[in-house]
């Protein structure tokens, strides 16, 4: 019976967070001034809605370093991504943040006003991808990346690719890199979405490193090497490989 409940509410959340992004979007967004108070309504709606599935007893959420994490700025960042709201919780944590989204996305009725106003659609085209992603961090953005580029396992040390790498390149920005996980499997790859057990779902996000990239830069001058070891770099501070 509890889970049979929990399924019922995990349904009627993300409902509630469907409408809530049209509400934003086009009763919100139109009396603001600026795409940067936008982003900050944005991270006040995610904060809130993360709030709403603690209260509710759907999930926990535990940070660890909080004031680290809370006040990254105009960085690149990395992250494990076990779960489907992994992004959801970021953004709700960290202020001034984007992030990629697949275009199947802004086909969505609920999300599509949102992310083609706020957010980075994924791109064939490298050039308009890579000037799209400097553009969001010359606003003095952050941009958080899942640079294995799909949900994993929580055991799984997925392969790393090079996006994160050419981005660094083209912008300078430093990376940080945070972990989030959960401790039972929830939102995963091939999961029902009203799967969520009997009790809530404990979340945590760790502070990990953080990776200047001007002296990475320095020490890998040759672009080559440069993309291939920080590449290496993020796979070991993400998954100890």
């Amino acid at each position: 019976m509890i889970k049979f409940i929990r399924s019922i509410g995990v349904v009627f959340m993300f409902g509630f967070f469907g409408i809530c992004a049209l509400i934003v979007r086009y009763l919100v967004f139109p009396l603001q001034k600026s795409k940067q108070e936008n982003y900050k309504t944005l991270h006040k709606s995610w904060r809130f809605f993360v709030w709403l599935l603690q209260s509710v007893k759907l999930i926990d959420l535990k940070i660890n370093n909080p004031e680290k994490i809370k006040n990254i700025k105009n960085s690149i960042i990395v992250s494990t991504h076990p779960s489907f709201i992994d992004i959801l919780i970021l953004m709700s944590v960290i202020p001034n943040s984007t992030c990629f989204v697949a275009k199947k996305l802004a086909k969505n009725p609920f999300f599509k006003g949102i992310v083609e106003l706020l957010f980075i659609l994924d791109s064939d085209n490298m050039d308009t991808w890579l000037e799209e992603c400097s553009k969001k961090l010359d606003e003095g953005l952050n941009l958080i990346i899942f640079p294995m580029g799909t949900r994993h396992f929580g055991d799984e040390q997925p392969k790393i690719k090079r996006g994160t790498s050419l981005i660094a390149l083209k912008t300078k920005k430093n990376i940080v890199a945070l972990d989030i996980r959960s401790n039972t499997k929830f939102l995963y790859v091939n999961q029902p979405i009203y799967d969520a057990g009997d009790k809530p779902i404990e979340y945590a996000i760790d502070y990990l490193d953080k990776i200047n990239t001007e002296e990475y830069l320095e020490k890998y001058p040759d672009e080559v090497t440069f993309k291939s070891e920080l590449t290496k770099k993020i796979g070991k501070i993400l998954y100890k490989k």
